[in-house]
Formats: C-alpha cells, structure tokens, sequence
C-alpha cells in the first residue's frame, strides 16, 4: 500500500469534484497567516492524544476543509518552518538521542516539531538542548515520516493535479556544524549528551 492509500484509502482522482479539477491554480510564494496555520497544526494534536499517526490523519482531514489555494500556502509555511528548523544543533540533538541521524531522519524530525504545536517548535528551535526535558520515552521510539507530505497529497486529492510550488524552502543546514568524533556535540549541547552520551 502505498503513503496516499494509507491516508487515504483511494486514489485523487476518486475524490476530485468536477469544479476543482478543471480549475487552473497558480504557484504562490506566500505563507498563510501564521496564526490560522498554527490553529490548524493544534487542532489535529489536540485531537489525537499525542498519537502521531493519527494526528497525520487528522491533518489530512483539516486540510480537506481548505480551498486549493490555501492548501498552496499551508504547504508553503509547512516548508518554511522545517526550513528555518534546519540547523545543525537541531541535528546534534536527535543525533544524540538516536545515537545517529540521517538527513532524511532529520527531515522527518523536523516535521515531527512542528507537528508538536507553535510553543514547542519555537522552543526547541531557538534551544534543542531543551530535549532534555522531555521524557525519553516522548522521542525515542518515533516514526515521523508522513506529515510533510500531506498538503501535495491532499490537494491532488481534491483537485486531481500536482500542486504547483514556487516557495523556495531553505535547504541548507546553518548554525556550529559539529563533527561526529571529538568533542563538539559534548560542549554544543551539554544536556542531551550528558542525558544520552551512552548512546553515542
């Protein structure tokens, strides 16, 4: 089965309305408004108890209730925040804690915070050594592929054709890059190495 099929349970064009689907859409390089996209994001973690595969279904279901257009602009936020979330302290952290993180673990990670909600993304974004707070068991045992591929696939849901993107996501990793010998994760993020070094 593939990732639409398990959201979804059928193809785009099975739910596709005539309107939607002879509409022509427009790349756009704007965000929606950051508090309605904020609403959206607490609106399907409040609703699925701290599961994130549910919660990845209860975005599906929100996302269904906005115009195309708007699902342009969600998308567009969604991949401005992983982005700006693109930082190698961010990295070092789920590193840490995993014992090791590919750029594509790091990805899904990344859509996993802001999954988690306005308060907490800014948090741990501006502080990842903040982690450690959590408990072990909030973050280490995490399948987080999924949520960033929502918007596009509901959208061809509705309107039976590829979203068009011109948003520009940054793509490079900013910040103290750290290397995985030596000392660097030790002294750049102190808490989470000294909560899980036995992992490293």
């Amino acid at each position: 089965m593939g990732l639409f099929d398990s959201f979804f349970g059928k193809t785009p064009k099975s739910n596709a309305s005539e309107s939607l689907k002879n509409k022509h859409y427009e790349a756009s390089e704007k965000l929606m408004e950051e508090d309605l996209f904020w609403k959206i994001i607490q609106t399907t973690k409040d609703s699925s108890n701290g599961n994130f595969e549910l919660q990845q279904e209860e975005l599906a279901n929100e996302l269904r209730k906005l115009a195309p257009e708007q699902l342009i602009l969600f998308d567009n936020s969604f991949r401005n925040l992983r982005g700006q979330a693109n930082t190698w302290e961010l990295w070092g952290a789920i590193y840490i804690i995993h014992g090791g993180c590919s750029d594509d673990s790091f990805t899904d990670f990344r859509e996993w915070v802001i999954a988690q909600g306005k308060s907490f993304y800014n948090k741990i974004v501006s502080d990842p050594d903040s982690l450690a707070e959590m408990n072990a068991d909030e973050i280490e045992e995490f399948d987080w592929e999924g949520f960033g591929y929502l918007p596009r696939l509901v959208f061809e849901e509705l309107t039976n054709q590829k979203m068009p993107r011109a948003f520009q996501e940054k793509l490079e990793t900013t910040g103290n890059k750290w290397e995985e010998d030596g000392d660097d994760l030790k002294h750049l993020l102190p808490k989470l190495f000294a909560k899980y070094s036995n992992t490293i």
